[in-house]
């Protein structure tokens, strides 16, 4: 009698077991780890929204399974971040992440997955070396790198505006480091001569300095910063006459859609570049976007349009997989295999390294029914990661990473270095 009673025993316990493990995988968990507080709360708080209107399209259920969000706060501290991925990894046990979304964090975040499997889809994060030098299997992207919006409008600069010097004045870390870098090679290519760079530290109040000693035997300045140092700038740029002087162009960045109504109608004309602009006339970008702000109460930033789209892509391959999730090594494959025509900033598919071959936009601000808004001006298409240079990629990654002194500073240092037969 004790003895089936032991075995009785035996069994419920392997039941309840298996029971817990069953019940363990009833959800598909996502986790988003974004800086929600901080000064980079904005970009962060974007993101997740996005994530959360993808996930709202498909009532949180994939493949049959329900879907838990899990989210993690960076506060925009590297550590912090490191702390997040932890306890979505091993706290919450979650699927896959999306993010993170500064640039500092996309690094971090590859160096903390280089011994993990868990799959990676980072959202806004532009750090070129992200998908090229130091990329991993399991981490692709749903956005951009700094470089490669750029580099069509370096090359615009000089072919149709007739450029030959440009001023960078830029905030000194590396997203800046990476814009200025893809401008400057796009704009030898098209026949700019000389680049100056004047870098300043991130949250600079008094840029007149800086205009007193600028280089004035250019043709024209670039302004790569965002957030409030780029308020500051553009405002202060015509508070003291330096539009008299010589035209301004922008980042993308400086003229975002929560920057323009701080700045005013004196960014009126100001030309950027990005793959994303809230003046896009395609009509799954205008469907999506009015959805967005009748959800959110704001109009849609890139980052917004980055979490939407990295929920997707983990959507679409969870379809694909029939809910197999734990499968990680299948699911990076068919991850990577993804292609987007309808995404709200236009289509695009993934590159063998894992980023996004897409649409970039030359943008000019103009004011549309009493908004400032971005205007496409023109389309440049399947844009990759390497620009100009993207039957080169093995050669491209072999140069030196983006910093504050490369590329060199004019056209005839940045030539010696192109690849033997580049030019026939």
């Amino acid at each position: 009698m004790l003895k089936r009673l032991a075995i009785l025993t035996l069994v419920l316990i392997v039941v309840f077991a298996m029971s817990g493990v069953l019940s363990a995988q009833e959800n598909i968990k996502f986790g988003a780890i974004a800086p929600i507080t901080g000064a980079f709360a904005g970009l962060g708080g974007d993101t997740i929204d996005g994530i959360i209107m993808a996930l709202e399209e498909v009532d949180y259920q994939v493949a049959g399974y329900e879907i838990e969000l899990f989210t993690e706060d960076t506060a925009g501290d590297t550590g912090q971040l490191l702390s997040g991925l932890d306890a979505l990894e091993t706290r919450d046990q979650v699927d896959v992440i999306l993010g993170p979304v500064l640039g500092g964090e996309g690094m971090a975040t590859v160096d903390w997955a280089t011994d993990r499997d868990i799959p990676i889809i980072v959202t806004y994060s532009a750090p070129e070396d992200l998908t090229m030098r130091e990329r991993r299997d399991n981490v692709v992207r749903s956005g951009w790198t700094g470089s490669q919006v750029m580099f069509d409008f370096g090359e615009y600069v000089a072919e149709e505006l007739g450029y030959e010097s440009v001023v960078i004045i830029a905030q000194d870390y590396a997203f800046p480091h990476d814009q200025a870098g893809g401008f400057m090679k796009g704009f030898y290519l098209g026949g700019g001569q000389r680049v100056e760079r004047i870098w300043h530290p991130v949250g600079t109040d008094d840029y007149s300095s800086i205009f007193a000693t600028a280089p004035r035997d250019v043709d024209a300045t670039l302004v790569i910063t965002g957030g409030d140092d780029g308020v500051r700038f553009v405002t202060q740029w015509f508070d003291f006459g330096m539009d008299q002087e010589m035209p301004l162009l922008a980042s993308a960045n400086a003229v975002e859609p929560t920057v323009l109504p701080e700045i005013g109608d004196i960014a009126i004309g100001l030309l950027s570049s990005m793959h994303f602009a809230e003046g896009i006339e395609r009509e799954e970008f205008i469907t999506w976007a009015e959805k967005y702000q009748e959800r959110f109460g704001q109009v849609p930033s890139a980052a917004s349009e980055h979490g939407y789209v990295a929920a997707r892509m983990a959507l679409q391959t969870i379809e694909e997989l029939e809910g197999d999730v734990w499968d990680r090594a299948r699911f990076m494959e068919v991850v990577r295999a993804i292609e987007m025509p309808d995404a709200p900033r236009g289509p695009f598919y993934l590159d063998e390294y894992g980023n996004p071959v897409q649409n970039v936009y030359l943008k000019e601000v103009q004011e549309v029914d009493g908004r400032l808004t971005n205007i496409v001006l023109h389309t440049f298409e399947e844009v990759t990661q390497f620009g100009p240079f993207s039957e080169y990629p093995e050669w491209y990654m072999d140069l030196p990473p983006h910093t504050a002194d490369f590329p060199p500073g004019t056209q005839k240092e940045f030539f010696e270095l192109l690849p033997e037969g580049f030019f026939d």
